[in-house]
């Protein structure tokens, strides 16, 4: 059987155990040791899972490398049970997924999601870009082949374009293994309740159906409809909590200061600059200690521009982006930015705010979350009486088939300092108006 294949691979000098506070031991094979072992994964224990969420949960500083290390091992519980009926075709492709699972992350910029569509609008790239620019020009490739892997097939799973569905679909869809361990380890370092799932009962009733893509049994159902549920939750409870989105907004923001009136190494602005980081060897200092310390630095310097130290101060001293106005709600319907009347209300009052405000001082966040995807290579199907699959979203009896489809968050943010100010000049307005 290909466990006790891979038990014996395990007993070979090299093999290590981690201890994990989700989901214990973790075993990892030389390889993956060797992986671990290089400066750009070591990066990944210096970058917060969720960014700057501790500022409103202290316990939310746990790690990326804590989170791959996580999904590494989800990764092979799944592929071994799948290679064991059949569906993965050699031990090679389970360790070339967990392959995959351990490096998907490695690209993260600095305080990951915080900084990083700030950084997409840059330089164009994200951090599945960055992910493959690393793995690709690095030690890893060298890493990697040695073991005889190649590593533009690790990359492709990563993105999602390898030639095997099936393989991308355990890494990016609705229920792959990247979400199961975000969701139980990040409800850990919360303390929200919301992100509890059963794991274990997802795991052991996966299977593959007819098509060949990632499905689950009929007994299983219940624990898939508690995923997303969790999932949802934690959208509204954590990853879109109004105080965590405004701290990341004031830190996208010094951080897009910094890029446009300083030239650092570790401020790269292209693909030709990120490329550069990694041949130097540099990009293993680019996270976010790093940045914590940058922004200290020129808080302290007396040169640096006053609406940079600012904004610094604002983050550094919990006086960042308060709510002023929340419109957010759910729908069903993708969110038209333009056509929208939320927005473009909100999008008024914060050119009406300007006039008296500095745009620094105010900050408009608008996103359309997917809360359930419809896309058949993505959701999940149900094989119902052990016959055909039917994707989760159209079995009438399940409580996906009635959840919102999205979630839009339509939110104006302002300077704390300035707070009661903005309310005044906005409740002046509607008296006006009236």
């Amino acid at each position: 059987m290909l466990y006790k294949h891979r038990n014996k691979l395990h007993s070979k000098a090299g093999a290590k155990k981690i201890y994990d506070e989700v989901h214990g031991y973790i075993d990892l094979t030389d390889v993956e040791l060797q992986i671990v072992d290089t400066p750009h994964f070591q990066r990944l224990r210096f970058i917060k899972q969720l960014a700057v969420a501790w500022y409103v949960y202290p316990g939310a500083t746990h790690t990326r490398f804590s989170h791959s290390l996580g999904v590494t091992h989800l990764m092979g519980l799944i592929a071994e049970n799948l290679a064991d009926q059949g569906y993965i075709h050699s031990y090679e492709d389970v360790q070339i997924l967990r392959l995959a699972a351990l490096l998907h992350d490695i690209g993260h910029t600095p305080f990951s999601h915080a900084i990083e569509p700030m950084y997409r609008n840059i330089t164009g790239v994200g951090h599945e870009e960055i992910s493959r620019l690393i793995i690709l020009n690095s030690n890893i490739r060298d890493i990697l082949n040695y073991f005889g892997y190649d590593p533009k097939t690790v990359t492709a799973i990563i993105e999602g374009r390898y030639k095997e569905p099936l393989y991308n679909q355990l890494l990016s869809s609705d229920i792959d293994v990247d979400r199961m361990d975000y969701l139980i380890r990040d409800a850990l370092h919360t303390g929200v309740t919301y992100g509890i799932i059963d794991l274990h009962r997802i795991i052991s009733t996966l299977v593959i159906d007819g098509d060949g893509n990632l499905a689950i049994l009929d007994k299983g159902i219940d624990a898939l409809e508690n995923f997303y549920l969790a999932r949802l939750h934690m959208y509204r409870a954590v990853y879109y909590h109004k105080t965590v989105v405004g701290y990341e907004t004031l830190l996208g923001r010094i951080y897009e200061m910094l890029c446009q009136h300083y030239n650092d190494v570790l401020l790269p602005k292209s693909v030709n600059d990120i490329k550069k980081l990694i041949a130097e060897g540099s990009i293993a200092l680019w996270h976010d200690d790093w940045l914590m310390g940058y922004i200290v630095n020129l808080y302290r310097d007396p040169s640096t521009h006053q609406k940079l130290k600012e904004l610094i101060e604002a983050f550094l001293f919990r006086k960042g982006y308060k709510v002023l106005l929340d419109m957010s709600k759910f729908s069903d319907q993708p969110l038209d930015i333009e056509e929208d009347r939320d927005v473009n209300r909100l999008k008024t009052i914060t050119n009406n705010l300007e006039s008296n405000l500095s745009s620094h001082d105010l900050a408009l966040f608008i996103d359309d979350i997917r809360v359930v995807e419809e896309d058949p290579h993505i959701t999940p199907k149900v094989i119902l009486g052990g016959k055909q699959s039917i994707m989760l979203t159209n079995i009438e009896t399940s409580v996906i088939s009635r959840l919102p489809r999205r979630y839009h968050v339509k939110r104006l943010y302002v300077l704390s300092k300035n707070w009661s100010k903005a309310m005044d000049i906005i409740r002046s307005k509607v008296r006006l108006d009236a």
